[in-house]
């Protein structure tokens, strides 16, 4: 048996549902990310499986155990809020130690655990200042750090890393991933963030509108994407529609597909890659550089489409140039209505 099995579970507020017979299993030391925009249920779906929110139906099993009505301080679990909730009038080591406090462990074990998660979270030196004292970062760490300490059973992280600037917030999240690994924690971590669930996840479980829409590696679901929403949400995919996707794919019904800017080609197709039969004729309206890439948009008669070409040694077109525009064949990404 897997090690988190969630089935069927549904949660209503006032009426009003925010998510029905949600299924899906964890392994252990698994990091899995609840991907999805504001309002789609990732958090109350966190909370949920954390003990925090009640559910109306459904079972949470954790290594073999139903969790569903245990309160949240007999599941094991730690958690880390985007808001921090820490005790501002204690220090960073008296925060950290305060879970294991109230479990009733000895002074000198709790020293030697809180001495121990403090060098795990490179917090050495600001251990003994107040909360006030510490950036938003460091506040963060001791966040961490205090659910780290415990050595729960699964790691809860909600939204910890969405108030903090982009510089702490990429050095945060490779520090989680490296403790999560080392420690072989069972993390479920909550953003709206595409890229942070990228760089951090083992798989993601993509959400819209109180469902799970997709679930995969951060591969599986960037590359193939099996909805219109998927592909809006996790890249900046080109959706081409129902009749060009019949005409120059040769996909049949009224489906839609999804193209991601790179893998289309302007003019002649890259070396040793194979493309679909047809080629889309238009013209260059606008180019941007972003960084190491071109960004064209391509007008096709009623479709509009973006091509990333390498900066690098690239041949360059002037907007009003008139292309021909080639397709990867093992890039075309039909979507479910």
């Amino acid at each position: 048996m897997s090690y988190v099995v969630v089935s069927n579970l549904t949660k209503s507020f006032d009426k009003t549902p925010v998510f029905a017979n949600i299924n899906f299993t964890i392994e252990k030391g698994e990091f899995i990310t609840l991907l999805g925009p504001s309002g789609c249920g990732k958090s109350t779906l966190l909370r949920c499986i954390a003990g925090l929110n009640s559910v109306d139906d459904g079972r949470i099993m954790v290594e073999g155990q139903e969790i569903t009505d245990l309160p949240p301080q007999k599941r094991g679990i730690g958690m880390v809020f985007q808001a921090y909730a820490l005790f501002p009038n204690m220090t960073a080591r008296e925060n950290i130690a305060f879970g294991l406090k109230i479990k009733g462990e000895d002074k000198d074990t709790i020293a030697r655990k809180v001495k121990e998660v403090i060098e795990i979270v490179e917090l050495q030196g600001r251990e003994d200042h107040l909360i006030d004292e510490l950036s938003g970062g460091q506040r963060q760490r001791v966040a961490l750090a205090r659910a780290l300490v415990t050595r729960p059973r699964i790691l809860f992280l909600d939204e910890p890393l969405s108030a903090l600037d982009a510089k702490i917030r990429k050095r945060l999240r490779y520090l989680i991933r490296q403790i999560q690994k080392e420690m072989g924690l069972t993390t479920i971590f909550v953003t709206h963030d595409q890229e942070e669930a990228m760089v951090m996840s083992d798989r993601i479980f993509l959400m819209n509108k109180g469902a799970i829409v997709q679930s995969g590696t951060p591969d599986e679901v960037y590359t193939h994407p099996q909805s219109e929403f998927a592909a809006g949400f996790m890249g900046n995919y080109n959706i081409i529609d129902e009749a060009a996707s019949r005409e120059y794919f040769g996909l049949s019904g009224t489906v839609k597909s999804a193209v991601r800017p790179e893998a289309i080609f302007i003019n002649h197709p890259a070396a040793g890659v194979d493309c679909v039969d047809k080629t889309m004729e238009g013209v260059i309206t606008f180019k941007q550089l972003l960084g190491n890439v071109m960004r064209y948009a391509v007008k096709t008669g009623d479709q509009d489409i973006s091509v990333d070409v390498l900066n690098s040694h690239a041949e360059q077109y002037a907007e009003g140039q008139q292309v021909k525009l080639y397709f990867s064949a093992d890039e075309i990404n039909e979507l479910r209505a």
